[in-house]
């Protein structure tokens, strides 16, 4: 059995699962110079009777003032780097940035020069592919008009990109009140043309508006173009996936095989 002193050196900390509850997090450890065995989300916490247990009251000025501290002595760079991390909700991503930032705040900006380090390459590889997946949806995305003339999409990432993706959309979709429907974290981010201001929501996997007449038009004219247009002797399905990921294929309009019902004359 281990002594008190060693056990006490031994802390999980728990936070709420927000960006900012990370942040919080991780001050504390740097203000109180302590090496958390594990940061983890209280929604994926498993109680571990060899571990002290700290609960992180998320502290939106602790946040702010940690991650400006990440980029005056580390870098901008650093701070994109563990936001995109965390977007990942990949296991232990918690822990990957800490030490990250651990060898950050003595490296400085040339910490992304230290690819011999694990938690170094982690945290990159993390970061490129939920910005990979991110511009991958930018052109995937089909808004669809709904009954009540708004306009709504479906996806299922593998990283939690909803934050990512509505700058974007807000941009090029100001005009019109649309929603983007994350089903597999059961949220979305909802945008008013009026309020030209989108929010992230909660909602259930099961929404499914009803879509307007002009829509399903829209779409059969689109699913025959498809088809008409598609050169059967030059079918590739594997370079097809190559480029465009058969995980994708459910929400779009044209996916393959969703328009062999229309045959050109």
């Amino acid at each position: 059995m281990k002594s008190k002193n060693n056990q006490s050196e031994k802390k999980v900390y728990i936070y709420d699962g927000s960006y900012q509850g990370l942040l919080t997090a991780l001050y504390k450890a740097f203000k109180q110079r302590e090496v958390p065995v594990k940061i983890v989300a209280e929604l994926n916490f498993r109680n571990d009777l060899f571990y002290q247990q700290e609960k992180i009251i998320t502290d939106a000025d602790q946040a702010l003032f940690f991650s400006q501290q990440i980029k005056k002595n580390i870098s901008a760079q650093s701070l994109n780097n563990i936001f995109y991390a965390y977007l990942s909700e990949v296991e232990k991503m918690e822990l990957y940035i800490f030490r990250y930032l651990f060898t950050g705040f003595k490296a400085g900006k040339k910490i992304d020069e230290y690819l011999t380090k694990e938690y170094v390459r982690q945290v990159q590889d993390l970061a490129h592919k939920v910005k990979h997946e991110s511009h991958r949806l930018k052109g995937l995305i089909r808004l669809q008009e709904a009954a009540d003339n708004k306009y709504y999409a479906a996806i299922e990432p593998d990283y939690k990109t909803l934050v990512l993706l509505a700058p974007h959309f807000k941009s090029r979709f100001s005009t019109m009140d649309w929603i983007i429907h994350d089903k597999r974290r059961e949220e979305a981010i909802i945008f008013s043309a009026a309020e030209k201001e989108w929010l992230l929501i909660d909602l259930e996997k099961e929404f499914e508006p009803e879509l307007s007449d002009k829509e399903k038009e829209v779409q059969d004219l689109w699913c025959a173009f498809f088809s008409a247009v598609s050169i059967k002797n030059r079918s590739n399905p594997r370079i097809q996936q190559q480029f465009m990921p058969k995980k994708y294929w459910r929400y779009l309009i044209e996916r393959p095989g969703s328009s062999r019902k229309f045959k050109s004359k």
